[in-house]
C-alpha cells in the first residue's frame, strides 16, 4: 500500500513523496539520503457543521475584520 510521507535530508530539503509503507529513505534532489519524518497531519475544517465549504471562509474574513478594526480603535 502506499502512503504519503515527509522526507528531509541532512541539508534541510523537505519534500513529501508518495512510497511503500515500507520506505524509510530516499535519495534527495541535492543527492543527500533523506529519511522519513514525523510531520502533523494538514486537514481543512469547511466550517462549523462541515456541510457548508463557504462558511469557513466567510467566518474567517469577518474574524479578521473585527481583529483589524479593534487594533485601529487601540492604536
Amino acid at each position: 500500500m502506499r502512503r504519503m510521507y515527509e522526507f528531509a535530508c541532512v541539508n534541510g530539503h523537505k519534500t513529501s513523496r508518495l512510497v511503500v509503507y515500507e520506505t524509510s529513505s530516499l535519495m534527495c534532489e541535492c543527492g543527500e539520503e533523506s529519511h522519513r519524518t514525523l510531520s502533523a497531519p494538514y486537514f481543512r475544517l469547511e466550517g462549523w457543521s462541515g456541510s457548508f465549504p463557504t462558511a469557513h471562509a466567510k467566518f474567517d474574513k469577518s474574524h479578521n475584520d473585527k481583529l483589524k478594526s479593534e487594533r485601529k480603535l487601540n492604536s
